[in-house]
């Protein structure tokens, strides 16, 4: 006995094809998971002007803020010390590749402008650390990439 195939059953076999591929995509791509940038997206692209107005106040420091490393497990951020003492903000670690591994803290300044952040907890790799704060009546804003070891 042979089978025939006329176009018609040709057809039906490409669309029942086609619709079993779209369905399977269609399942794979749901069960990955999303990381947004930022659960308030939208609010903080309407916030965007204010970022940036402390980024020039930011720019316009002398001296300006600094990251370096102290030993295996920790980082000294450096302000202005005249920032020191009214000095109030946070210290966002924010990791691209993991939304769920984000951190903030609390900025919390020493009598010279400085303070020591510990990284034990965070996971080996690329972070970016954003510091946001406000002195003098302005806002300020200060982002740089880390690479924990």
């Amino acid at each position: 006995m042979s089978v025939k195939l006329n176009w018609g059953t040709g057809i039906a076999l490409v669309y029942a094809a086609f619709a079993a591929a779209t369905t399977g995509f269609v399942t794979f791509a749901m069960s990955r998971s999303v990381d947004l940038v930022s659960d308030d997206y939208y609010a903080q692209a309407l916030r965007q002007n204010e970022r940036m107005q402390a980024e020039r106040n930011t720019q316009a420091l002398q001296p300006g803020p600094s990251v370096a490393r102290s030993g295996p497990s920790a980082i000294v951020l450096s302000l202005p010390a005249a920032h020191a003492a009214t000095a109030s903000g946070t210290i966002t670690w924010y990791r691209p590749s993991d939304s769920g591994a984000d951190r903030v803290d609390t900025l919390a300044l020493d009598t010279g402008g400085r303070q020591q952040v510990s990284t034990a907890a965070l996971a080996r790799g690329r972070w970016l650390l954003q510091v946001r704060w406000a002195a003098g009546g302005r806002n300020y804003y200060f982002e740089e990439p880390v690479i924990l070891p």
